[in-house]
């Protein structure tokens, strides 16, 4: 009873303290909707992009010489190297781990395009949640070690500079079997086999 009262008694509020509340009220949700939450502490490489936080796990050389095909291991008679090549982690608004990148993405372990690049595919890659600095570059170690080789039964998106254009295409081509890219490789001299 007392409730209805007050409410029937009370002056009528001012507009403009309720034009400065509103708007008050707009900039704090607009704040909060901004904010990212850092997934952990430390001193590190980030930026961020398209609302998604970059998180350096990996910055060196990246080197791709091999090849395996049905059991058999092949040498690129010239090695792809590049330096510096970098691996992140991203990690949503709230801090949460979603996928790792590479910049510049080159190489064969990537999967379809995003507004955010490629993903990385990181196949049969056994890593925990990258919740801690030591953990993703962990598991940043093992993706640029698997890089290293070109699985030809689980090739993603095949990506390379100009200066590998053979090599690029003969890989990126989907109408082909494998089979036959291996052998255009061979006659091309770009792959020799490990004995």
């Amino acid at each position: 009873m007392i409730d209805v009262k007050l409410i029937t008694e009370a002056e009528e509020k001012s507009k403009v303290i309720e034009t400065i509340d509103l708007s008050w009220r707009a900039f704090v949700a607009d704040l909060k909707e901004n904010i990212f939450s850092i997934p952990f502490k430390g001193a590190y490489q980030a930026f961020i992009e398209a609302e998604s936080l970059f998180i350096e796990g990996y910055c060196g050389l990246l080197l791709i010489d091999r090849l395996y095909f049905k059991q058999k291991n092949y040498l690129l008679k010239e090695p792809i190297k590049y330096y510096p090549f970098r691996i992140y982690g991203v990690y949503d608004q709230s801090g949460s781990f979603e996928h790792f990148v590479a910049r510049p993405e080159m190489g064969f372990h990537y999967l379809g395009l995003s507004n955010r690049g490629h993903a990385i595919c990181t196949g049969d890659i056994q890593y925990l949640n990258p919740d801690s600095l030591d953990l993703l570059k962990e598991a940043a170690l093992k993706i640029i070690n698997s890089f290293r080789v070109i699985n030809l039964e689980s090739l993603g998106t095949v990506l390379l500079p100009d200066n590998y254009a053979t090599l690029r295409d003969i890989l990126a081509n989907k109408e082909e079997e494998t089979k036959t890219k291996v052998g255009k490789l061979i006659r091309h001299k770009l792959i020799e086999e490990i004995l």
